[in-house]
């Protein structure tokens, strides 16, 4: 706990390039040897907090979209969860798009936690489609394209690229 913990707090300051075995394991006081007792490499440790902030984000999108009343509701509910959380959350958030991360095949566990997350917006695509709301297009490429929006938007309010004001949603930069 205490390593993902001071991973987190490495990506908060310096991203995930100034995360290494040596850092965390400095942050933590512990010897860098005693680090490689609980992950192999940089990238695992990455990897392990990845998934644990996939899991957060997909919570916070299943409890929006389970408050929202109608099909529509819960699907703009769980992509403004997403940009919530990035916002809130922006090192975790950083994780998910961590260049050590690009190839996830060695991280079964992690691509299952995407593949979790990305079934809640799945499903509400799928329940918008039942409800006449969306096109009948594959739902699948429907979620990438809403997850790849949503994405979009949070990297773009996170890196203070711009903001939206209040209740009108008026982007203000």
């Amino acid at each position: 706990r205490a390593l993902l913990d001071a991973t987190l707090g490495i990506v908060a300051k310096g991203g995930t390039g100034a995360v290494s075995l040596s850092a965390a394991a400095r942050r933590v006081g512990v010897s860098p040897q005693a680090v490689y007792n609980h992950f192999r490499d940089k990238g695992a440790l990455l990897a392990a907090v990845a998934e644990e902030s996939l899991g957060a984000l997909e919570r916070s999108m299943r409890e929006a979209g389970a408050a929202a009343v109608g099909e529509g509701a819960r699907l703009e509910a769980t992509g403004v969860a997403y940009v919530a959380f990035a916002c809130a959350h922006p090192a975790q958030f950083r994780l998910l798009s961590a260049p050590e991360l690009a190839d996830k095949s060695e991280y079964p566990t992690l691509v299952a936690a995407y593949e979790t997350a990305f079934g809640v917006l799945l499903a509400a695509i799928e329940a918008c489609q039942a409800a006449g709301l969306v096109h009948r297009a594959e739902p699948r490429k429907l979620a990438r394209a809403a997850w790849a929006t949503v994405h979009g938007v949070a990297w773009l309010l996170v890196d203070g690229q711009f903001a939206i004001s209040g209740a009108s949603g008026d982007v203000v930069r």
